[in-house]
């Protein structure tokens, strides 16, 4: 593990690697930099530097007490940070479900310094609206922490993350790094979630995207992640892995990796030829 100051919080990440090629993940509202460890290791390390960052609130990041100190455009600005931090000018960045908002937020303020875009069952970028205004969407965030109090208390990690191999050492690591997560962290990522509106920017994007997930999400819907890839740009590309849930990077880690590195190693440079 690493760590780097930023402007007003300190990041913990993961490095894996020290190839060309560079990939910057992001991950989801209860997970941690730990769910892109089996992807990372995946990927050849003498071609691809990876870099898997903890938002704030996660692993041993700062954890500011205030939950107007998370949400998407806040740990999108710490993620560029860190991107300058790491003195890296170019990359392809990957979200994953919130991760994903967070990212297409990234793209839509920092275009200049993305390869190419990943979107990983992402979190629609269009957010929801509630009838009852704030009153109703504060219930509703009521409502979902105690869900999550009572899945810790019957042991789980939440967010399907635990959908399979539950004896595995790492994912036991990865749900006492979910049961970790402060509240506050989730109530702010929650609200910002559900308030977020970039669809209309998207198809401005001009780096190749690619939305993928499993067509067994529970969380998020294939209806819900195709009308996502609806608002990308013109040819983005989309591909799901059959009976994989919420979570490729934890059910099918090689996978990833192998779509991953045709993205970064085919489609990206052909688009660029292309233009």
């Amino acid at each position: 593990m690493s760590f780097a100051q930023l402007s007003k919080v300190r990041l913990e990440y993961f490095a894996h690697g020290e190839g060309p090629e560079r990939i910057l993940f992001i991950h989801g509202f209860q997970a941690s930099a730990r769910i892109w460890e089996k992807v990372q290791k995946a990927l050849p390390a003498e071609r691809y530097t990876t870099v898997a960052v903890n938002n704030r609130g996660a692993g041993k990041s700062d954890a500011p007490a205030d939950e107007r100190d998370y949400g998407v455009p806040i740990f999108a600005t710490d993620a560029f940070e860190l991107a300058r931090k790491l003195e890296w000018d170019s990359f392809t960045l990957v979200g994953h479900s919130l991760g994903g908002a967070t990212a297409a937020q990234f793209a839509l303020d920092h275009p200049e310094v993305l390869d190419g875009l990943v979107l990983l069952d992402p979190a629609s970028p269009n957010g929801r609206s509630f009838d009852g205004g704030d009153a109703e969407l504060t219930k509703t965030i009521d409502a979902l922490m105690t869900m999550r109090r009572e899945q810790q208390a019957l042991g789980g990690g939440g967010d399907g993350i635990l959908a399979r191999g539950a004896q595995d050492e790492w994912l036991k690591l990865l749900a006492e790094d979910m049961r970790a997560a402060p509240e506050q962290r989730l109530r702010g990522s929650l609200r910002s979630m559900f308030s977020v509106r970039l669809g209309a920017r998207l198809k401005s994007l001009p780096m190749p995207v690619l939305l993928a997930g499993g067509d067994a999400d529970e969380l998020i819907p294939v209806a819900n992640m195709l009308e996502t890839w609806s608002l990308l740009p013109e040819g983005s590309g989309l591909h799901f892995w059959h009976g994989i849930g919420h979570s490729p990077n934890v059910d099918c880690p090689d996978a990833l990796a192998n779509l991953l590195q045709r993205f970064v190693e085919q489609t990206i440079p052909k688009r660029a030829a292309g233009r």
